[in-house]
């Protein structure tokens, strides 16, 4: 009997402590959970050990105050669940929240934290020009105008004299030339 009773508590424990090898189960997150990121993710996705039913599951993302900072657009792509992030603004510890439903089994839910740290806002002086780099650009200004000036008087002085050049080369009546016949100086030979 006792032997009997044995046997009967292993079978008992046998079957009911072990869980179902099936059941819908987290295999990997992005960000990895507790993770300490310097560069404001995109997106958040969580993948499951089973393919997601489309519509049944969800994740959300909430700052360390509270607000929201997932777009709402939740995708499935067959284990994979995500959801897309606004530009995340200030340093903190930030939540995940996921509720997964895979076919065929009950919905787990979880959440996991991962730490962001925003880069330091730089703040650029800018560039006031003062009153020597306004002279200096109002001087070059003057400059640059006097050189286009003398380009065209120099163009047209010029062109007064390429003119007259012309004319005197072209209205100069030609003179015949003549043609002076020369004895040749080849000798004949006669066969």
């Amino acid at each position: 009997m006792k032997r009997a009773i044995h046997l009967l508590t292993i079978i008992f424990l046998t079957f009911f402590s072990i869980s179902p090898a099936a059941a819908t189960s987290v295999v990997n997150t992005s960000p990895t959970a507790g993770s300490v990121l310097s560069v404001s993710p995109t997106a958040v996705t969580v993948k499951a050990n089973a393919n997601l039913l489309v519509g049944a599951n969800d994740l959300t993302v909430v700052d360390p105050n509270g607000t929201r900072v997932d777009d709402g657009s939740i995708q499935i792509q067959g284990a994979v669940l995500m959801v897309g992030l606004k530009a995340l603004k200030s340093s903190g510890l930030y939540t995940v929240n996921y509720t997964l439903m895979a076919i065929d089994e009950e919905p787990i839910d979880g959440s996991f934290t991962f730490l962001y740290n925003a880069p330091d806002e730089m703040t650029l002086p800018t560039p006031s020009p003062t009153e020597s780099e306004l002279a200096t650009a109002s001087d070059a200004n003057h400059v640059t105008d006097i050189f286009v000036i003398a380009l065209m008087v120099f163009a047209f002085v010029l062109l007064v004299f390429l003119s007259r050049y012309a004319k005197q080369t072209f209205n100069t009546p030609t003179k015949p030339r003549k043609v002076s016949k020369r004895p040749s100086t080849s000798k004949k030979i006669i066969k």
